[in-house]
C-alpha cells in the first residue's frame, strides 16, 4: 500500500480522500429538488415536535435548527454532508483503535471501502435518519470499545450518549443495544455491571429516547404500532426475494465493499480469536442478518443496512490487505474502485448538469426535478379557490407524493387520499367527505386504477399542466385538477 501512495501517510490520504468526495457534494447540493425522503423530514423541522408517526425527531430537529437560516436546498443539505464527513472520522479511528499493532494504512481502507459506496455518496446528499444514526453508532462502538477497555468513566456516559442520540435518530438503534449485550456476553465481561457507570449509561439513554415515548403515549402509540406492523413478516420466505434484495445491495454498496464484507465475516464467524474481529461482528451481523432475512418476505431498501456495512468495513479491509498478493483480491478491489469512481462521478456529472441521453419518461433522476415549479403552480390555483367550503386543500395520490408538495407549497394544506393514517393527516387532518381543492396527478398515477385520486371526487376539472423537460426531453408531467365533492 505504500508504494501505491508513497508521498502520503494514511492520516492525510483520508483527509484527502474525504475531502475530494465533500467538494463533489457542495458542487451540486444546490441544483436540483428535495427528494421524497429530504423534503418529508424538512417539514420535520417546519413542524418541530417530540416525535413523528414514522420515526424518532433527530432529523427533524437538526433541520429546525437549519430553517433558522434559511430554507434553500443548499442549507437543508449541510447536516448530511456533516455528518458523513463525521462518520467517516469516527470510523478511521475506531479502526485504529481496534487494530492498533496493524498496518497504519488499515483505517484508510476502511474509510476508502465506505467511501466508495454509491448509495453511501447519494445519502450524503439529503438528510435521512440513517446518517445520523451511522454518525451515532459508530460513536457509541468506538466509546465502547474504551470503556471496556478500562480508558475511563467518561466513556461509559458517552456510549449512552451516542446510544441514546441513535435512538432519537432511527428505531433500528435497538439493534446497537444486542450488539451492546452481544459484546458484553462474548467477551465474558459481566464484571463490568458492578460498576455504576454502565448503568449511569443506561439512564442517559434511556433519558434521551424519552421524547420518542412521551409522543406515543399521547399518539395512542401510533408509531411503535405502526413499527411493528411494518416490521411484521407477511407471506412466505422466498429465495428469489432474497436474492433480488441481496443484488440490490451488491448494486448500491458496490463489489469492493459488499463481496469483500460477505466475505470477512464469514471468515470471521468461522474463526472468531480476534477479540476486534469479534467486536465488529456483534456490531455489523444484527443489522445485515435482521434486514437480510427479512428481505426474503419483503422488499428492504439499501439504505436501511448501512451501519452494518459501515461495521464490516474494517473487517473487509483487513482481508484485502491480507490477500493483496491474490490476483482475485487486486481484481476486485481496482474493479470495486473503478465501479464506485465511474458511478460516484456520473451521478454528480449528471446532477450538476444533466448530460445523459433518456427516453421520455425514463430519467432515472427524473424525481428530483419539477416538483418545486408544479408545487408553486398548484399553490396558485389553491389560492384563488372561492372561500365556498370550509374543507379546502391540496390533494395527492399517496403519501410518498405529499413531500415534496407540502414543502414547496408551504404552509397551504396537502392530504393525502390513500385512506392509510400517515403523518400528513396528523399535520393537515384527514380528508373530509365533500371537501375540494387541488388534486395534483403526476403520469405516473395518471393511469392507476382510480387515476390519481381523480375518482375519488364527484366532479374534477383540469386546470393545469406541467412538463418538466430535461435537455428537451420529458420527465416528468404532471395534472393539476380542480375537484369538488370528495367521497367518504
Amino acid at each position: 500500500m505504500r508504494r501505491l501512495v508513497p508521498h502520503c501517510n494514511p492520516v492525510s490520504a483520508a483527509v484527502w480522500l474525504v475531502l475530494a468526495v465533500s467538494l463533489l457534494h457542495l458542487l451540486v447540493i444546490a441544483r436540483f429538488d428535495l427528494s421524497v425522503d429530504e423534503a418529508h423530514y424538512a417539514l420535520y423541522g417546519l413542524y418541530p415536535d417530540w416525535s413523528y408517526f414514522d420515526h424518532p425527531p433527530l432529523v427533524g430537529w437538526l433541520q429546525a435548527l437549519v430553517l433558522k437560516a434559511g430554507s434553500g436546498e443548499w442549507l437543508l443539505r449541510l447536516w448530511p454532508l456533516l455528518l458523513a464527513t463525521g462518520s467517516a472520522w469516527l470510523l478511521y479511528h475506531l479502526t485504529r483503535c481496534l487494530y492498533h499493532d496493524a498496518s497504519p494504512w488499515l483505517p484508510f481502507i476502511a474509510v476508502a471501502l465506505l467511501q466508495s459506496a454509491i448509495l453511501f455518496q447519494v445519502l450524503s446528499l439529503g438528510l435521512v435518519p440513517e446518517l445520523p444514526l451511522l454518525f451515532c453508532g459508530l460513536g457509541a462502538a468506538l466509546a465502547l470499545w474504551r470503556a471496556l477497555h478500562g480508558e475511563g468513566a467518561r466513556f461509559w456516559l458517552l456510549a449512552g450518549l451516542c446510544l441514546g442520540l441513535a435512538g432519537l435518530a432511527k428505531y433500528t438503534a435497538i439493534t446497537l443495544v444486542l450488539s451492546a449485550l452481544l459484546v458484553v456476553g462474548w467477551e465474558g465481561r459481566w464484571g463490568v455491571l458492578r460498576s455504576p457507570w454502565p448503568w449511569l449509561a443506561v439512564l442517559l439513554g434511556v433519558l434521551l429516547v424519552s421524547p420518542v415515548f412521551y409522543w406515543n403515549a399521547g399518539h395512542d402509540w401510533l408509531s411503535f404500532r405502526y413499527q411493528l406492523d411494518h416490521g411484521v413478516a407477511d407471506g412466505r420466505w422466498q429465495l428469489v426475494n432474497f436474492l433480488r434484495s441481496q443484488a440490490a445491495q451488491l448494486i448500491a454498496y458496490g463489489p469492493l465493499l459488499f463481496i469483500g464484507s460477505v466475505i470477512a465475516l464469514v471468515g470471521g464467524l468461522r474463526h472468531r480469536d480476534d477479540e476486534a474481529d469479534r467486536f465488529l461482528l456483534a456490531f455489523a451481523l444484527p443489522i445485515l442478518l435482521i434486514f437480510g432475512w427479512s428481505g426474503g418476505f419483503d422488499e428492504t431498501l439499501p439504505h436501511w443496512t448501512l451501519l452494518g456495512w459501515a461495521f464490516a468495513a474494517p473487517l473487509a479491509a483487513r482481508l484485502l490487505l491480507a490477500r493483496w498478493s491474490l490476483r482475485a483480491t487486486r481484481w476486485l478491489v481496482w474493479g470495486g474502485a473503478g465501479y464506485a469512481v465511474v458511478l460516484t462521478l456520473v451521478v454528480h456529472s449528471e446532477l450538476f448538469r444533466p448530460w445523459l441521453p433518456f427516453e421520455e419518461h425514463r430519467h432515472p433522476l427524473a424525481d428530483l426535478h419539477g416538483w418545486s415549479e408544479v408545487a408553486q403552480r398548484a399553490a396558485a390555483l389553491y389560492d384563488q379557490l372561492p372561500a365556498t367550503q370550509s374543507e379546502q386543500a391540496i390533494y395527492v395520490g399517496n403519501r410518498w407524493l405529499a413531500g415534496r408538495l407540502a414543502w414547496y407549497a408551504r404552509p397551504r394544506p396537502v392530504q393525502v387520499l390513500d385512506r392509510r393514517t400517515d403523518q400528513f393527516d396528523l399535520w393537515f387532518g384527514e380528508p373530509q367527505p365533500g371537501a375540494g381543492g387541488i388534486l395534483v396527478v403526476p403520469h405516473t398515477l395518471q393511469k392507476s386504477a382510480d387515476k390519481g385520486g381523480v375518482s375519488r371526487f364527484a366532479d374534477c376539472q383540469q386546470r393545469d399542466f406541467y412538463q418538466h423537460t430535461v435537455n428537451g426531453v420529458t420527465v416528468h408531467s404532471f395534472w393539476i385538477y380542480e375537484c369538488l365533492g370528495l367521497s367518504g
